[in-house]
């Protein structure tokens, strides 16, 4: 039986600033998708808390409308969240899903 494990990182942020982290540690091979529900100009991270510190593992510039998806198939993590490291304009959600399979 395949299991996901889905989270939403960011939900219609409308300012820099990071979002919720969640700890992850039993989940991997994550797919991240940012969507711009407004169009606006900004830089999305994605991080990972690895060594007791924020890197980020992903950054996806946004400048209108529409989705990326990112893809990180050998992504396991301690913890990740979402952080618009940069923002002039929009309202941007990020949502992240991995399996727990194979683990």
């Amino acid at each position: 039986m395949r299991s996901l494990d889905k989270k939403t990182l960011l939900e219609d942020a409308t300012s820099s600033g990071a979002g919720n982290a969640f700890q992850v540690e039993r989940v991997k091979s994550w797919t991240f998708i940012v969507a711009t529900s407004v169009a606006g100009t900004a830089t999305v991270d994605i991080e990972a808390w690895i060594g007791g510190a924020w890197h980020v593992i992903h950054s996806q510039a946004v400048t209108t409308d529409g989705s990326f998806m990112i893809r990180d198939d050998h992504g396991h993590y301690e913890k990740i969240r979402a952080n618009i490291s940069a923002y002039t304009s929009g309202t941007h959600s990020v949502f992240a899903t991995g399996t727990v399979e194979s683990l």
